[in-house]
């Protein structure tokens, strides 16, 4: 079986100090609602950095997240917010938003992940060949650190900020993942930054994802208000001997000249949004279970799902995914985060065409 999501991470890592208190403050969703309001009026660098000083205790929600992008006055806020959002996207949206029902019996509940079941084996399988633009913006904090040289330079800590953007068509064909690489465009805004990528976001995660919670713990959760009405949230959990959730990470430096790479298969958990009546899957969250020991002490990843219209017909393709990486206490005193947000847009039905040609017919382009 195919890797669901293979997570690489490509990063030399420097002598890191710990990492000062920055003033990070946790606020719930309304509580980041108000800090917006009282910030109107002022520049958008002034509400970045009040944003970069925030750390939500709740899911955004995107209805909300659009809401108030809009009303923000310039790109460096948008991102912040983004950020902000991004960060907190692997938990539970306020207790306010969702919706006032009672949960359903335990053979209601095997219904809808039966149906998330067939849905997934069936009807993702149907998905005809097509391919879509994948907007990348990746996003990292620089811990303060110590250059390893004659210098000894200080490097101060920087909060999370974008250093890179890449723009590539992604193929589904034939239920598989590619990337067609001669169309990638990478906007460096730091040479030297690491890079965070996850396989599999587009294609087998969710058939996969399902197949190791068949083979682990599904309980239902809650519901959550969903495109067209309520959605059936289940949380879900897998042993490490039943996972197929990969995670590399290359490279750290224990010694001057010694370099080690990582790679495990952890047990992770997670959770899933279905659409009770039909089993559509408009969410899905996968949350590594790694070790305090292991160089890497978060690997997550979250993708959202929608309706677009591919060759005149509508079908449910990912519209967005977030993957967050956090450098564990094991191989420094900082935790550096990673954080890619990713933006699928412009669905194409991918065919070819083909046109026989006899010896008297013209030859037009």
């Amino acid at each position: 079986m195919r890797r669901i999501a293979i997570l690489f991470i490509f990063a030399i890592m420097f002598v890191r100090i710990a990492t000062p208190a920055s003033g990070t403050r946790r606020v719930t969703v309304e509580q980041l609602g108000e800090a917006l309001h009282a910030a109107q009026g002022k520049r958008d660098s002034k509400i970045a950095d009040m944003l970069t000083s925030l750390e939500l205790t709740e899911r955004l929600t995107p209805v909300v997240l659009s809401r108030w992008e809009a009303k923000l006055p310039g790109d460096k806020s948008r991102r912040s917010l983004q950020v902000v959002a991004d960060k907190a996207a692997f938990l539970d949206p306020p207790a306010s938003e969702i919706p006032a029902l009672p949960a359903p019996d335990f053979a209601v509940q095997t219904q809808i992940m039966t149906m998330a079941v067939e849905y997934t084996t069936k009807t993702i399988k149907k998905l005809p060949n097509f391919f879509a633009r994948r907007d990348t913006a990746f996003y990292e904090d620089d811990p303060p650190r110590v250059l390893e040289d004659v210098s000894r330079t200080l490097i101060p800590y920087q909060p999370i900020h974008q250093v890179n953007r890449s723009v590539e068509t992604v193929l589904y064909r034939d239920g598989k993942e590619v990337v067609d690489s001669a169309t990638t465009k990478r906007m460096k805004y730091n040479p030297k930054a690491a890079t965070l990528t996850t396989h599999g976001v587009f294609g087998p995660i969710l058939s996969n994802t399902l197949v190791d919670a068949a083979n682990g713990t599904v309980k239902w959760s809650h519901w959550e208000q969903g495109p067209s009405g309520p959605v059936a949230v289940f949380h879900f959990s897998v042993p490490r001997e039943k996972s197929h959730y990969q995670v590399q990470f290359c490279c750290f430096l224990e010694a001057p000249g010694q370099r080690n790479d990582f790679q495990k298969v952890p047990a992770y958990h997670g959770e899933i949004a279905v659409d009770p009546k039909d089993g559509t899957i408009f969410r899905l969250a996968l949350v590594a279970d790694l070790d305090p020991i292991d160089p890497v002490g978060i690997s997550n990843i979250m993708v959202e799902y929608a309706s677009v219209e591919i060759g005149g017909k509508n079908y449910i393709c990912p519209v967005k995914s977030v993957s967050m990486w956090v450098a564990s206490g094991a191989i420094s005193d900082a935790h550096q985060i990673l954080l890619n947000d990713v933006d699928f847009a412009q669905y194409h039905l991918f065919r070819s065409e083909s046109r026989i040609l006899f010896g008297n017919d013209p030859i037009t382009p």
